[in-house]
């Protein structure tokens, strides 16, 4: 899912894991079922630790994200390791990390990202939450609009009018505006032409 919402994906992917050679997570849209969507690089035995000994209630860094916006390297997070959840993750060169939180919608969504030799540096925290920020707006703007209203962007995008595309989908046209106005107001456009626009650029359609 993620592939279809972040333009490059594979390239992008592929710079985190240069980055973060140890491992990185990140999660859009937290819930308490977990995250509506997840992507996790880090090495599967601490994957497997970390989910058999249930880490993530004691984990200070997880609990940073849930209560904080912005980034904060690991070495900086005074939230109490009671469980000794840090000094587990460095067995597995888990020694340096930051981690990016941000909350829209009041949905909570969060990018970690280890270093087995250094902190981070400035300009490269910089770079990851910049790029974390347009992809928390792709990927929460792509989850927001329903499949009907995708349904009239595409017919919009073909160049089909409101009759038009009333007809092709089998709606009532006051169903059709409905549904345009909702996609508008959800991807920030003013016109139809413009929630087209960004859709097709972001790659919704």
């Amino acid at each position: 899912m993620l592939k279809d919402l972040i333009p490059g994906f594979d390239d992008e992917i592929a710079e985190m894991h240069a980055l973060a050679p140890t491992g990185w997570i990140m999660g859009f849209n937290l819930t308490f079922r977990g995250p509506e969507h997840l992507f996790n690089a880090y090495p599967d035995a601490w994957r497997a630790i970390y989910e058999e000994r249930n880490y993530f209630f004691g984990d200070p860094i997880a609990m940073w994200t849930m209560t904080n916006d912005g980034w904060v390297r690991w070495s900086e997070v005074r939230i109490p390791d009671l469980r000794g959840v840090m000094r587990e993750a460095r067995r597995f060169r888990l020694n340096h990390g930051v981690a990016i939180s941000r909350k829209v919608n009041g949905k909570r969504s969060f990018l970690t990202l280890s270093h087995p030799d250094r902190e981070f540096t400035d300009e490269e925290i910089g770079r990851c939450a910049a790029k974390f920020s347009l992809w928390t707006d792709l990927v929460l703007s792509r989850a927001a609009l329903g499949p009907g209203e995708l349904d009239v962007l595409r017919c919009f995008r073909d160049g089909l009018g409101q009759a038009e595309t009333a007809s092709a989908l089998g709606i009532a046209e006051s169903t059709v505006k409905q549904r345009a106005l909702k996609a508008c107001a959800k991807l920030g456009a003013r016109t139809r032409t413009q929630a087209v626009a960004i859709a097709v650029s972001r790659n919704y359609l």
